[in-house]
Formats: structure tokens, C-alpha cells, sequence
């Protein structure tokens, strides 16, 4: 063989080697890896009680159903100033998105009333 013949094949043992002299524990990653999109569901109903960290609700459709959300780190701040102007009262309609299979509100749609 010649010199370049060598350095071909030593090349491609080289390139064919890569993947195996990743750290160990590492996958190798691809360029179009994406992360899942979480889908929201919604929960409609009136409020029984709100204040800067959860809100809790009771379904329209079934009243015997009621969920507690908290509020997502993006929604904290926002929650907060609504607090400090009344929030949301006890009767007012809103509906909630979460992610699926958690309590987490990430958005929360309504008017809230006046205060009492």
C-alpha cells in the first residue's frame, strides 16, 4: 500500500470511530433535535377563591368538580399586580390553560369583577 492509500483507510477507521470516543453516558446529538411541544388544555368555570399564587375553580359543567391551579413563573408577576387591584372574585367566569397532567395555570382568561 501506498502512503496515501494508508492515510485514507486510517481516516475512515478514525471517522467510523467518532461516535464511540464520545464521553460516555452522551448520545450523540443531531442538528434537527427538537423538544416536544406541551399541549394545553383548558378548564372553564367561576372561581371560588383567588390570591397572587392560586386560583381555585369550579367546573360549569360538573359542580361537584373543582381544581386548584398555581400560577406559572411567567404569570407570577402578573397575578400579583391583579391581586393588588381586587383580583378575581368569587363567582367571576374565567378559564384556565394548563399543560396537560399538571396544575400549573400558564394563562388565565376573564374579567375580573370589582371587589367586594
Amino acid at each position: 500500500m501506498t502512503r496515501s492509500s494508508i492515510r485514507v483507510v486510517l481516516l475512515a477507521a478514525l471517522v467510523a470511530a467518532a461516535p464511540a470516543l464520545a464521553a460516555p453516558g452522551e448520545a450523540p446529538q443531531s442538528a434537527r433535535e427538537k423538544t416536544p411541544k406541551v399541549k394545553l388544555e383548558k378548564f372553564k368555570g367561576q372561581v371560588i377563591q383567588f390570591n397572587s399564587t392560586q386560583i381555585t375553580v369550579q367546573s360549569t359543567e360538573n359542580t361537584y368538580f373543582v381544581r386548584t391551579f398555581k400560577f406559572s413563573s411567567k404569570m407570577a408577576d402578573q397575578m400579583q399586580k391583579l391581586a393588588d387591584r381586587g383580583g378575581y372574585q368569587p363567582g367571576d367566569k374565567v378559564e384556565v390553560e394548563f399543560e396537560s397532567g399538571s396544575d400549573v395555570a400558564v394563562r388565565v382568561k376573564g374579567k375580573p369583577s370589582k371587589p367586594l
